[in-house]
This record gives structure tokens, sequence and C-alpha cells, in this order.
């Protein structure tokens, strides 16, 4: 486990990467929304990472590096940064700072370069990729994601569970960092559903609409669609995928 500070002006942001840096075994030791705030919480951390953004106010991130690095050369800091600030990234890289992320955030992206930074091999069974963390040991795939022109796919068979809804909650948790976010959650050759997995992907609808997403619900068994409906779990649910407008 490492103990790793995150600095954004955004609670959002914030958020988002505790949530996802907890659930892959990182222990999150304080956070920051300027570059003063950086320096005094690793100063009172010395945390084995820090995730930085570049624009903030009182201190930007790049000052904020070299005023970290002056004291602690060894300290590993990795920027998160916008696709048009690649020059200040640059600038940053010479400060001193180890690595980059640019948006939009992947779970992919950021657990890689973690793991990259502190020189940390993931188990031979940890694969954050769709198709291949998100199949069950012992039968069919729980779900599954498709990117179709920038648009996400869930697909949800009856073979999901508790457990396997915890790798899908996760996944959801790396998709909140893209801007625009639009996902179909679809039912797929599921004519019912455990209550406790529905409240999951209710959640999961509700976490992706506050983050400025636009999601969608697709079933075609019309004994699921009269249980959900009657559960008022959705405002809307589509029949085919291509009814969805997004």
């Amino acid at each position: 486990m490492s103990n790793i500070l995150i600095v954004d002006d955004s609670i959002l942001m914030r958020r988002n990467l505790r949530i996802l840096l907890q659930q892959a075994g990182h222990n999150v030791v304080a956070e920051a929304s300027d570059g003063m705030q950086a320096f005094s919480e690793y100063e009172k951390h010395l945390p084995d990472l820090v995730t930085m953004d570049i624009t903030m106010p009182l201190m930007n991130g790049i000052d904020s590096v070299k005023k970290i690095i002056a004291k602690y050369p060894q300290a590993n800091i990795v920027m998160i940064s916008a696709l048009d600030q690649k020059n200040m990234v640059f600038e940053a890289i010479q400060s001193g700072a180890k690595h980059y992320i640019l948006k939009p955030i992947t779970i992919e992206k950021i657990l890689s370069t973690i793991n990259s930074v502190l020189q940390i091999s993931p188990p031979a069974d940890q694969n954050l990729t769709s198709e291949k963390s998100h199949k069950s040991k012992s039968g069919p795939t729980p779900f599954n994601i498709e990117n179709k022109n920038g648009i996400f796919i869930v697909s949800i068979q009856s073979t999901i569970t508790p457990a396997t809804l915890k790798d899908l909650e996760l996944a959801i948790q790396g998709f909140l960092f893209i801007k625009p976010l639009k996902l179909i959650f679809e039912f797929k050759n599921m004519t019912s559903i455990q209550d406790d997995i529905l409240a999951g992907i209710q959640r999961f609808y509700q976490d992706i609409e506050q983050a400025g997403g636009v999601c969608r619900i697709v079933s075609g068994d019309l004994e699921l669609i009269m249980y959900l409906k009657n559960k008022n779990a959705f405002d809307r649910i589509y029949t085919e995928v291509a009814q969805t407008i997004l």
C-alpha cells in the first residue's frame, strides 16, 4: 500500500481520484486544493507519491513542484493536465516531476503510471482492461464494456454478482474523469435482477449524472422492464441501444 497526496482545486476530481486510488489498494493520506497547501501537506505526511494538478489558485502546480523538489528532491510527483497544457507539463518534468497523465483520465492510465513511478509490479491476476478483468473464474463474463464512437456500452449479464459488481464500480469510477461522458447500461439477456445489484446500478447512474455525464438504461425483456418501472428505478428505459440518443 502506498501513501498518496492528491492535489487539485476541484472537489469532484479529488473525490473521484480518492475513490479510485483507495479501491486500487492505495492510502490517500491527505488532499490539497492549491500549491501552497500541497507543500504543507507534503511536509506533514511525506507521502510516497503526489498527484498534482497544474492550474490552481494561490500557487500553481508547476511552482508547487519546484517548491517541493527544492526541499525534497526524491519526491515522486505525477502531473495531471489537459491536452493543451503540454508545454506546462514539460516545464513541470524539467522541474522534477516524475511523470504525467493527460486528461481524460482512465483507471488504466493512472494506475499504470503510479505503478511505474513507484516501481510496483501488479499481481499477475490484476488486469483492469474491460474484457479480461471482468471475467468470472467459473462462468461467462458478468459484464462487458465497449467503446462505440465515444459512447461506453456496459452490457450486464445475469451472471453478475455483488462481488463482480465491485469490479464494475471500479471501472465506472475511472469513467467519471472522461469529459464528455456518455454511457449506456444494457441489461443483456436478463429477465430479472437482484435488488442489491439494481441498487448498485442506480448508484452508478447517479454518479455519472452528478459528474455531468449522460446515462441511459436499455432492456429488451418486458418482465424486467415492468419490474424496473414498478420500482421507479429509472426515469426512462429503452428497449434497444439504437433508440438512445446521446
